[in-house]
C-alpha cells in the first residue's frame, strides 16, 4: 500500500495562529503538541485564498516553484515526499497530490514547506498568500478524494482568556482555519495537561468538512485536516476536570437529513393498511399503488 516511512513524531511550529483578514482573533501561545492551536478566526479566512481554485493543476515541482531558493534544500523535500509519500494510494491521490499532502504533514521545526505557509497565513496579507495557490489547488484535489471525518474532532490550548471570552461570545462569527485536529480528545487532553493537570480549554468541531488524512504523513497517529472558512456555530459549553478546563463545542454545516426510503418492504402491515386509498375514476390509469391494494387503486387520491 505505499504507507509513509516511520519517523519522530513531528511537532507544531513555532508561531501563533493569525488566521483573519482583520478584527479579532485567537491566538494561542508556542507549544509543541500536534493539535494545540485553536483553528478558529472572527473573519473568514478563505478570503485569503479566494481564487486558488481557479489554478491548474501542476505537478509538485510546478506548485511550489514560486519557492525555488525561499525554502531551503526544497527539491530534497519534494523528493523525500515523492518518495516516502503514501503511494499508490487507496483513495486514488496522485503521487503529487499525496506528495503535497505528505509535506504538509510534517511539522518539524525549520524551513519546511508547513512552517512556511504558516508564516503566509499569519501576516494575514493575500498578496502573501498568492504564490501558495498552485501547491494549496493541488493539495485541495488531494484532499477532496479522502475520506470525511465522521466524528467529532479535537484541538486545544492552554488556558487563554481572550480565547474563552471568544469562544464565549453571542455576537462574534467564528470561522474554520486550515489545520490538523485529532479525532481523540484524549490525545489533545494529554498534550496540553500532562502531568501537570494544568488549566486548558479544549474545542470540539462536527460538520466542518474535516477529511481524514492519517497514513498520509510521516507518522502514524490518526488526523484530520479542516480546510479554512467553514462558518461555526457555538454548541454547549461544560466545565471539564477538577483543574477548571473548559471544553467547547462547534458546529459547522448541519447534518444532512436522511432522505425517506422508498422501499415499502420495511413497512409494517399497520402502516400499510393505515394508507387510505380510492378507486381512481379514470380507466388504464397508470399510477401505481403505493400500497399492497387490488389494481384500480391510485396513489393520487390518498389523504
Amino acid at each position: 500500500m505505499g504507507c509513509c516511512s516511520s519517523k519522530p513524531e513531528a511537532v507544531a511550529s513555532d508561531s501563533p495562529r493569525k488566521y483573519t483578514v482583520t478584527n479579532e482573533v485567537v491566538s494561542t501561545p508556542i507549544n509543541t503538541g500536534r493539535y494545540n492551536k485553536l483553528g478558529i478566526s472572527t473573519t473568514d479566512p478563505s478570503l485569503l485564498i479566494k481564487g486558488y481554485e481557479d489554478e491548474p493543476l501542476l505537478s509538485l515541482e510546478e506548485a511550489l516553484k514560486p519557492f525555488d531558493g525561499k525554502i531551503s534544500h526544497l527539491d530534497n523535500q519534494i523528493k523525500e515526499a515523492k518518495s516516502n509519500c503514501h503511494y499508490p494510494s487507496e483513495h486514488n491521490l496522485t503521487r503529487d497530490e499525496s506528495a503535497a499532502l505528505y509535506l504538509y504533514l510534517i511539522h518539524d521545526k525549520g524551513d519546511t514547506v508547513y512552517n512556511n505557509l504558516q508564516k503566509s497565513w499569519d501576516l494575514n496579507d493575500r498578496e502573501q498568500m498568492k504564490p501558495w495557490f498552485k501547491y494549496l489547488k493541488l493539495l485541495k484535489s488531494g484532499l477532496n478524494k479522502l475520506p470525511d471525518a465522521k466524528t467529532e474532532v479535537w484541538q486545544g490550548t492552554p488556558y487563554d482568556k481572550d480565547a474563552e471570552k471568544i469562544l464565549q461570545s453571542k455576537s462574534l462569527q467564528l470561522y474554520a482555519s486550515m489545520g490538523l485536529s485529532s479525532p481523540t480528545y484524549q490525545q489533545v487532553k494529554s498534550d496540553l495537561q500532562g502531568k501537570s493537570g494544568s488549566k486548558a480549554i479544549l474545542v470540539g468541531y462536527q460538520h466542518v468538512d474535516g477529511k481524514d488524512v492519517s497514513g498520509y504523513g510521516p507518522n502514524t497517529q490518526k488526523e484530520t485536516m479542516i480546510w479554512p472558512g467553514v462558518k461555526l456555530n457555538r454548541g454547549k459549553q461544560n466545565g471539564l476536570d477538577k483543574n477548571g478546563s473548559l471544553i467547547f463545542h462547534l458546529t459547522g454545516k448541519s447534518k444532512p437529513v436522511e432522505p425517506p426510503s422508498d422501499n415499502l418492504s420495511n413497512q409494517t402491515p399497520r402502516q400499510e393498511s393505515d394508507t387510505k386509498h380510492f378507486v381512481c375514476p379514470t380507466e388504464k390509469c397508470h399510477n401505481g399503488c403505493r400500497g399492497r391494494h387490488p389494481e384500480g387503486h391510485c396513489y393520487g387520491f390518498e389523504r
